[in-house]
C-alpha cells in the first residue's frame, strides 16, 4: 500500500465541496441497485463514506474500501458503526470471489492511469457474484456543447487535485471518458445507464459477462 496519503489535505473539504452536487446521484445509485435485489454492496474508493451512508440508509449491508487513512477517519466518524471500512488497495482487495451483490466505483477511475483503471474494474468484477451488478459513475465523453462546457468546468477541481491527477483526467477524457473505457473493456455487459449534468457525468450499470475477458 502506498505509505503516503495524498488525500490528507482534501479530506477536510471533500464533503463540503461535493455533497450538494452529488447526493441526488448517490440516491439514484441506491434505488437502481435495490431494483436489482442488492442486499450486500461494496464502495471501492469510498472516500469519506457518503455513498456508503446512502447505501446503508436504503437497507443495504455496506462495506467501504479506500487507501487513504484520512478519508477513512472521516468516514468512520460520520457514518454508522454498522458500515465496515477497509484500508486497502482497491486494485487488490482481501475479499473472496463473488462476495458482494454489487460494487460501486464512483468518480475514481478518471484520476488513475489506464492500466490502473482496468485493474480496478477487474477487481470489482471478481468480488461480485455472477448475477451481480457493477455501478460506475464518472466523467462522460464530450458529445456536444453542453458536455464540453461541463468538461471545462471540471478542469478547475481536477487541476487543483494535482498534476498527476489532472494529467490522468485529461487522458481519460481524450479516451472518450467512461463510455470509452467501458466500451473497450471485455467481460462487461451494460444493463443500464443514466446521464447527469447534461452528460458531464455518466452512470453505467453493468453485469459480468465473461469473467475471463
Amino acid at each position: 500500500m502506498n505509505s503516503s496519503d495524498d488525500y490528507r489535505g482534501i479530506a477536510q473539504i471533500y464533503d463540503l465541496a461535493l455533497n450538494p452536487l452529488l447526493d441526488f446521484v448517490r440516491r439514484d445509485i441506491c434505488r437502481l441497485l435495490l431494483a436489482r435485489k442488492t442486499a450486500h454492496a461494496v464502495d471501492l474508493g469510498c472516500g469519506t463514506g457518503r455513498q456508503c451512508l446512502f447505501l446503508h440508509k436504503h437497507g443495504i449491508r455496506t462495506f467501504g474500501v479506500d487507501r487513504s487513512p484520512a478519508m477513512l477517519r472521516k468516514a468512520r466518524a460520520r457514518t454508522p458503526d454498522e458500515i465496515t471500512y477497509h484500508q486497502e488497495d482497491i486494485k487488490s482487495t482481501s475479499f473472496r470471489d463473488g462476495f458482494f451483490d454489487a460494487a460501486v466505483i464512483s468518480l475514481v477511475l478518471h484520476e488513475n492511469e489506464p492500466d490502473t483503471q482496468d485493474r480496478i474494474i477487474s477487481e470489482a468484477m471478481r468480488i461480485i457474484r455472477p448475477e451481480g451488478c457493477l455501478a460506475i459513475l464518472d466523467h462522460g465523453r464530450i458529445e456536444n456543447f453542453a458536455t464540453r462546457v461541463m468538461h471545462y468546468a471540471s478542469c478547475v477541481p481536477e487541476r487543483l487535485a494535482g498534476k498527476k491527477h489532472f494529467r490522468n483526467y485529461l487522458l481519460f477524457m481524450k479516451n472518450q471518458g467512461l463510455q470509452g473505457l467501458i466500451g473497450s473493456r471485455p467481460g462487461l455487459k451494460v444493463t443500464g445507464e443514466r446521464k447527469y449534468f447534461f452528460g458531464g457525468l455518466w452512470l453505467c450499470l453493468a453485469g459480468v459477462g465473461n469473467r475471463d475477458g
